[in-house]
């Protein structure tokens, strides 16, 4: 039997994935005190790493937490490595126990794929927003690779990456949009395609509310990923987001992608690094004594309070 991604890949490990889940949970504790955030149910793809419900149980104080595993034969391992009594496992495809685990009950559900764009459009994303209440949220991520749309077959022909594209995303692939089907241009054109799909499904399934945008995020531990999300809210809720003033926040900016590219340094070059600390000015790559170019000293500088440090422990 292959290794399932979780098997392969140690998810704590991932300096960008770890900024990035700091700067959601530091976006949900802004939000806790007007949406009580704390309350809610968070709703996982945990495997039997759980890194995403630690932060969320420690960090955010979330209580009721749910992960759902689709590889049955992991079953043990999974219920065995979660961490605290309050996560409940629940086994089978998201599409079959979204629906089951949410109930109407303001939630946050993160569908926290490593697959293709494609697995954002099996209908897991429809089920979650058609089963979750005005002020809940809603976070997907999937790999961005351009080459994902090559060498692909319908009807046993392969297919350009155009029709592909359009064959899994329910869209017409206009030129402007092929023009973009480039390493450099496609993770921002899956995080458009992901937001216009959760603002579609709010539309279709949740009268008197609207999709609001708050995340878009791309980074690359190993390939390249894009994590999009927003709220579910009705007239009452939209006013009360806009309170929160989350545009305040720097990472949460316009529509395009806020990319999270922090340099890979040993304990000894952060611990150099974090002696400049902080610091408003922009520090000249030639005062180091050791080499990082100039955009990786400056996304240090942005989020060095967030970069992890992973030491081996003595059993």
């Amino acid at each position: 039997m292959s290794p399932r991604s979780f098997e392969s890949i140690n998810y704590m490990l991932r300096p960008n994935k770890n900024v990035e889940r700091k700067l959601i949970a530091r976006t949900l504790l802004r939000l806790d005190p007007t949406f009580a955030v704390r309350d809610y149910r968070y709703i996982g793809l945990g495997s039997m790493w759980f890194t995403d419900f630690v932060l969320m149980h420690k960090v955010v104080g979330i209580s009721d937490l749910v992960t759902i595993e689709r590889q049955v034969s992991r079953s043990k391992r999974v219920a065995f490595n979660k961490p605290f009594g309050c996560i409940d496992v629940v086994m089978g495809t998201a599409g079959e126990k979204l629906g089951e685990v949410l109930n109407e009950k303001p939630g946050l559900v993160w569908l926290d794929y490593d697959g293709p764009l494609k697995s954002a459009t099996s209908g897991d994303l429809e089920t979650a927003v058609g089963a979750l209440s005005s002020g809940s949220l809603v976070l997907v991520s999937v790999n961005a690779k351009v080459e994902q749309l090559s060498n692909n077959k319908i009807d046993d022909e392969i297919v350009s990456q155009e029709r592909y594209l359009a064959a899994i995303s329910d869209v017409e692939v206009t030129a402007e949009m092929a023009k973009r089907l480039t390493r450099v241009d496609f993770p921002e054109l899956v995080a458009e395609l992901i937001h216009d799909r959760l603002r579609a499904a709010v539309l279709a399934s949740k009268p008197g509310c609207e999709y609001r945008p708050i995340w878009t995020f791309q980074y690359a531990d190993d390939a390249v990923m894009v994590t999009v999300g927003g709220m579910i809210a009705d007239q009452a809720d939209a006013e009360r987001l806009a309170s929160c003033r989350l545009s305040e926040m720097p990472f949460l900016s316009s529509g395009k992608p806020f990319e999270i590219a922090l340099p890979i340094l040993t304990e000894k070059e952060k611990r150099s690094l974090d002696r400049l600390m902080p610091t408003a000015a922009r520090i000249n790559a030639k005062s180091l004594e050791f080499e990082l170019k100039d955009a990786e000293i400056e996304a240090y500088r942005t989020f060095y309070l967030d970069y992890p440090i992973f030491n081996e422990m003595a059993a």
